[in-house]
């Protein structure tokens, strides 16, 4: 009879900069996951320092934002993350000109891209 392996949980999370997490696992490791690996528009509002500072694990072991629906599974973490020595110092990020530029662009035109989403649901069902 083959052992049945324990799903990995997230025990812990604390924000060591704006763009860094140091999470411990339920299989002892302590890993730092980098936050640019997180894509795509639902992530955006974790670009707020203040919201991405304040990480939460869930009850079955995601990792979560306070006042946000946006939580990632233990195992997508443990996969993107890597292996972290408490002893070495983490510094502070420092935005480029790149980062600073994509963030504008990105809280720009993705409301927009709603807006025209809407408006082409609308003018489709008006002409259909």
């Amino acid at each position: 009879m083959a052992e049945k392996k324990e799903r990995i949980k997230i025990t812990a999370a604390r924000a060591l900069n704006t763009r860094s997490l140091r999470l411990e696992f339920s299989n002892g490791d302590v890993r730092l996951f980098d936050s640019h690996r997180l894509r795509g528009p639902a992530f955006i509002p974790l670009m707020n320092e203040e919201i991405f500072t304040k990480p939460i694990i869930t009850e079955d072991g995601r990792l979560g934002w306070e006042n946000l629906d946006i939580t990632c599974s233990a195992k997508y973490i443990y996969d993107r993350s890597v292996h972290f020595d408490d002893n070495a110092v983490a510094g502070e990020y420092v935005k480029t000109r790149r980062d600073i530029i994509g963030e504008r662009l990105a809280i720009f035109i993705f409301p927009l891209m709603a807006i025209a989403g809407i408006i082409g649901t609308v003018w489709w069902y008006i002409n259909n």
